[in-house]
């Protein structure tokens, strides 16, 4: 449920959880008034709202340095335990309207055995995937399923976007061979940007899934543990994906442009055949032209004629010669 309303800025999503999937929506008053007595709160908030770094610095009970690492500018997937928490951020594919899914958008986390603290700039599928099944009752039951829950979301996210790419990869596989190289690098430089994009995110991503898979704090039992290793090889997966499409594109790029340099070459040497002929006719032009006295035939109507009839002569043997030694 979004609670997006001039009366909770910054509050884009908060439920108290029941325990047994479901949970009840609450407003900023919920919040301030929610006690760990009454169960465990998930609360999403918007970091671009005053509102929200103003709760969680000053309401929210967190530590300095895990404050300042939910509303940093700049982030990387990562995973760390600060006291009996854990500060989590990682990235899904950016699936709003008129977005490119490379340009993935950070997910904050901060989560513990009484809630869990997400933050975003933008728009996220995963969170309403997550808040969702809450209202239905068939959500988490807790603080760690949350973080569980929404990792996993985040991936099943991923699947359609490299998907695209892979199937991107396959056209442009099939293009090089019969297509304009020219006109499909521009495609194909699309796709790499597209895989060097999610990889440069999946990888790290990959990293903090597997330290979350062993973290240690109190929130985090066995099963979220082989839970979340689960998840940190599905990440894995990915990447492998994300190499092989690299790979692929590599061998489309190397196809394309040796097709260009064979394209190049045959033009050169068509270009090289013909000055090759050119020059030993216009050697003999430029002499028989010589303003001078003493050229052969200078007196004789039938001269110009015998001149173009030797000229004929020598090209044919000249493209004989060329012929005979597989010029072309």
């Amino acid at each position: 449920m979004g609670m997006e309303t001039h009366d909770s800025a910054g509050l884009l999503r908060a439920f108290i959880l029941n325990g047994e999937g479901g949970g009840s929506p609450i407003a900023w008053d919920g919040v301030h008034e929610w006690a760990p007595q009454a169960g465990a709160m998930w609360v999403h908030l918007d970091t671009e709202e005053p509102a929200a770094e103003e709760w969680l610095r000053e309401l929210s009970g967190l530590d300095e340095v895990a404050c300042d690492a939910l509303l940093a500018d700049g982030t990387r997937p990562r995973c760390t335990s600060i006291g009996d928490g854990l500060l989590v951020i990682l990235r899904g594919v950016n699936l709003n309207p008129g977005a490119d899914p490379e340009d993935m958008v950070a997910l904050r986390l901060w989560i513990d055995t009484k809630c869990m603290i997400s933050l975003s700039r933008r728009r996220l599928t995963a969170v309403s995937d997550l808040a969702a099944s809450v209202q239905s009752g068939t959500g988490p039951k807790n603080s760690a399923d949350l973080l569980t829950v929404i990792a996993g979301h985040l991936l099943e996210r991923m699947v359609p976007a490299l998907d695209d790419l892979s199937e991107s990869a396959d056209t442009l596989e099939e293009k090089a061979v019969t297509g304009t190289p020219s006109e499909l690098q521009e495609e194909l430089a699309d796709v790499r940007r597209q895989v060097i994009a999610l990889r440069r995110h999946l990888a790290p991503q990959r990293e903090a899934m597997n330290r979350l898979a062993q973290a240690t704090a109190s929130c985090f039992d066995d099963e979220h543990s082989r839970t979340v290793k689960l998840h940190a090889d599905q990440v894995t997966r990915y990447v492998e994906d994300l190499d092989e499409l690299r790979d692929r594109t590599i061998v489309t790029h190397d196809l394309l442009s040796g097709r260009q340099a064979e394209a190049m070459n045959r033009r050169m040497l068509m270009l090289s055949l013909v000055a090759a002929i050119f020059l030993p006719l216009g050697l003999i032009a430029g002499l028989l032209g010589a303003n001078v006295g003493g050229i052969p035939g200078a007196e004789n109507e039938w001269s110009f004629l015998a001149v173009c009839g030797l000229l004929i002569v020598v090209a044919a043997l000249q493209l004989l010669v060329m012929r005979r030694m597989k010029w072309f």
